[in-house]
């Protein structure tokens, strides 16, 4: 009994349970397996940062025991990116929990040869209808008379509303959607202009994300060296 207590050392690779003090030597072939999946894409990078640290750290001291040699682990340290609160603001939406609906762009991309048949939204509501098409166009870019005309989608052809709109127009964001947004936008608006925002799709309006480099345990210090018995 005394023989297998001496295999045992108190320094975890990394345990789950923390009040656990001591862990038993695990075979190289299973080791390896652990540690190639382990160490793999971003997540690995950040785990193999945290043993080069940790290497630099002093070892702790060998405290000898009836039952053999061990060392006590290092305190587990406050994270530096999350400063111990397991969360860090969403790189996305910046912390604001919502993003422009149209995009980044500052203008609406308009296709002089491909426009006619494409979808728009009318940012406020003209003539009773929001929801147009592009039939037809006329003019030049050269010129700067480039034309387009918009139809609304619904209706009989003989009563729908035909709108000549010029490019500098079209192209405005405050005036025009390319392509045509969902109802549930439309009934946000309620009869006014539409809103140019929605849910950040990676924070899902949470505002904040789970801290990467401490893996939302808000300490780091989990990776530290495994010694054996008589080290």
């Amino acid at each position: 009994l005394v023989n297998n207590i001496l295999a045992f050392t108190l320094l975890p690779i990394r345990s789950t349970h923390k009040t656990s003090l001591i862990t038993s030597t695990t075979s190289k072939a299973s080791c390896n397996r652990r540690t190639s999946v382990i160490m793999m894409g971003l997540r690995g990078k950040k785990i193999r940062k945290e043993i080069r640290k940790e290497k630099k750290e002093e070892i702790p001291p060998r405290i000898n025991t009836p039952y053999g040699p061990i060392r006590y682990a290092r305190p587990l340290t406050p994270c530096e990116t999350c400063l111990g609160r397991c969360v860090v603001r969403c790189n996305v939406c910046a912390g604001r929990a919502v993003t422009k609906a149209t995009g980044n762009r500052k203008r609406n991309a308009l296709n002089v040869e491909r426009v006619v048949g494409s979808r728009w939204t009318s940012v406020e509501i003209r003539e009773g209808h929001r929801h147009y098409v592009c039939t037809e166009s006329k003019g030049s870019r050269k010129k700067k008379n480039f034309e387009v005309r918009m139809s609304n989608s619904c209706g009989p052809e003989e009563d729908r509303v035909n709108l000549w709109i010029y490019e500098e127009e079209v192209r405005d964001k405050q005036a025009w959607r390319m392509g045509w947004v969902t109802l549930e936008e439309i009934r946000m608006a309620e009869k006014g202009p539409l809103i140019d925002a929605k849910v950040c799709f990676r924070c899902k309006g949470d505002r904040v994300l789970k801290c990467t480099d401490c893996d939302g345990k808000g300490k780091t210090g989990y990776h530290q060296q495994l010694y054996g018995p008589g080290q």
